[in-house]
């Protein structure tokens, strides 16, 4: 019997090595894509070019373009508002404290960062749609309903992440002026009192606070 080859353990870590630079550019490649051009717009083929790979490593790394957004749009290291630390302050002036951070986090992302890109995508596709609710809900929602403890504290939540989600699309996507300019001491005074008041005031028509 021949002995081992002792050249086949590099050849198969090269071959590892390139396959996994190969799926590293095609991330980077889908995520510029999908940045520019949003979901509907962005194709295997273009990103394939861009990553200067074949079109079917995509489709042997990932499979389809819903697949290959899925994984492009991962959020394991997105930037995320410290929000049980927001919620230790308690909730006294917790609507300015949530604006604040949630300017410092968006301000602070790059056009390729995937919890960017679901926020513009959104409205293009429920592929989009999907993942960036899921994110919502565990990072945010489901935290902030637990602190409130009311029993419309889930309506209360879905109208805060509605308020900011709007301003960051007019904010980030849209480039809406003066909002998109605006600093951040601006916007918390303006933002915070709304955002405050869907927290923890008095629903409609209760008159007893």
């Amino acid at each position: 019997m021949d002995s081992p080859d002792p050249g086949a353990r590099p050849n198969r870590q090269g071959r590892w090595r390139t396959g996994q630079e190969s799926r590293r550019r095609i991330l980077t490649a889908a995520r510029a894509s999908f940045a520019a051009n949003g979901y509907q717009r962005a194709t295997v083929r273009s990103i394939a070019a861009d990553a200067e790979v074949d079109p079917s490593m995509i489709h042997y790394f990932f499979g389809r373009k819903d697949q290959l957004f899925a994984a492009a749009m991962s959020l394991a290291d997105s930037p995320r508002g410290p929000i049980s630390k927001l919620l230790a302050e308690g909730l006294d002036g917790l609507g300015a404290r949530l604006v604040r951070r949630f300017l410092e986090v968006w301000d602070a992302m790059e056009p390729v960062e995937p919890l960017l890109i679901m926020a513009r995508s959104a409205n293009d596709t429920d592929i989009a749609a999907a993942p960036l609710r899921e994110f919502i809900d565990q990072e945010f929602t489901a935290q902030l309903v637990a602190a409130l403890d009311t029993p419309d504290a889930a309506l209360r939540c879905d109208l805060v992440c509605a308020q900011l989600l709007g301003v960051a699309v007019a904010r980030y996507s849209l480039r809406q002026e003066p909002l998109a300019s605006a600093d951040h001491d601006t916007l918390v005074a303006w933002l915070g009192a709304i955002v405050q008041r869907l927290l923890t005031g008095p629903p409609p028509g209760d008159d007893t606070q």
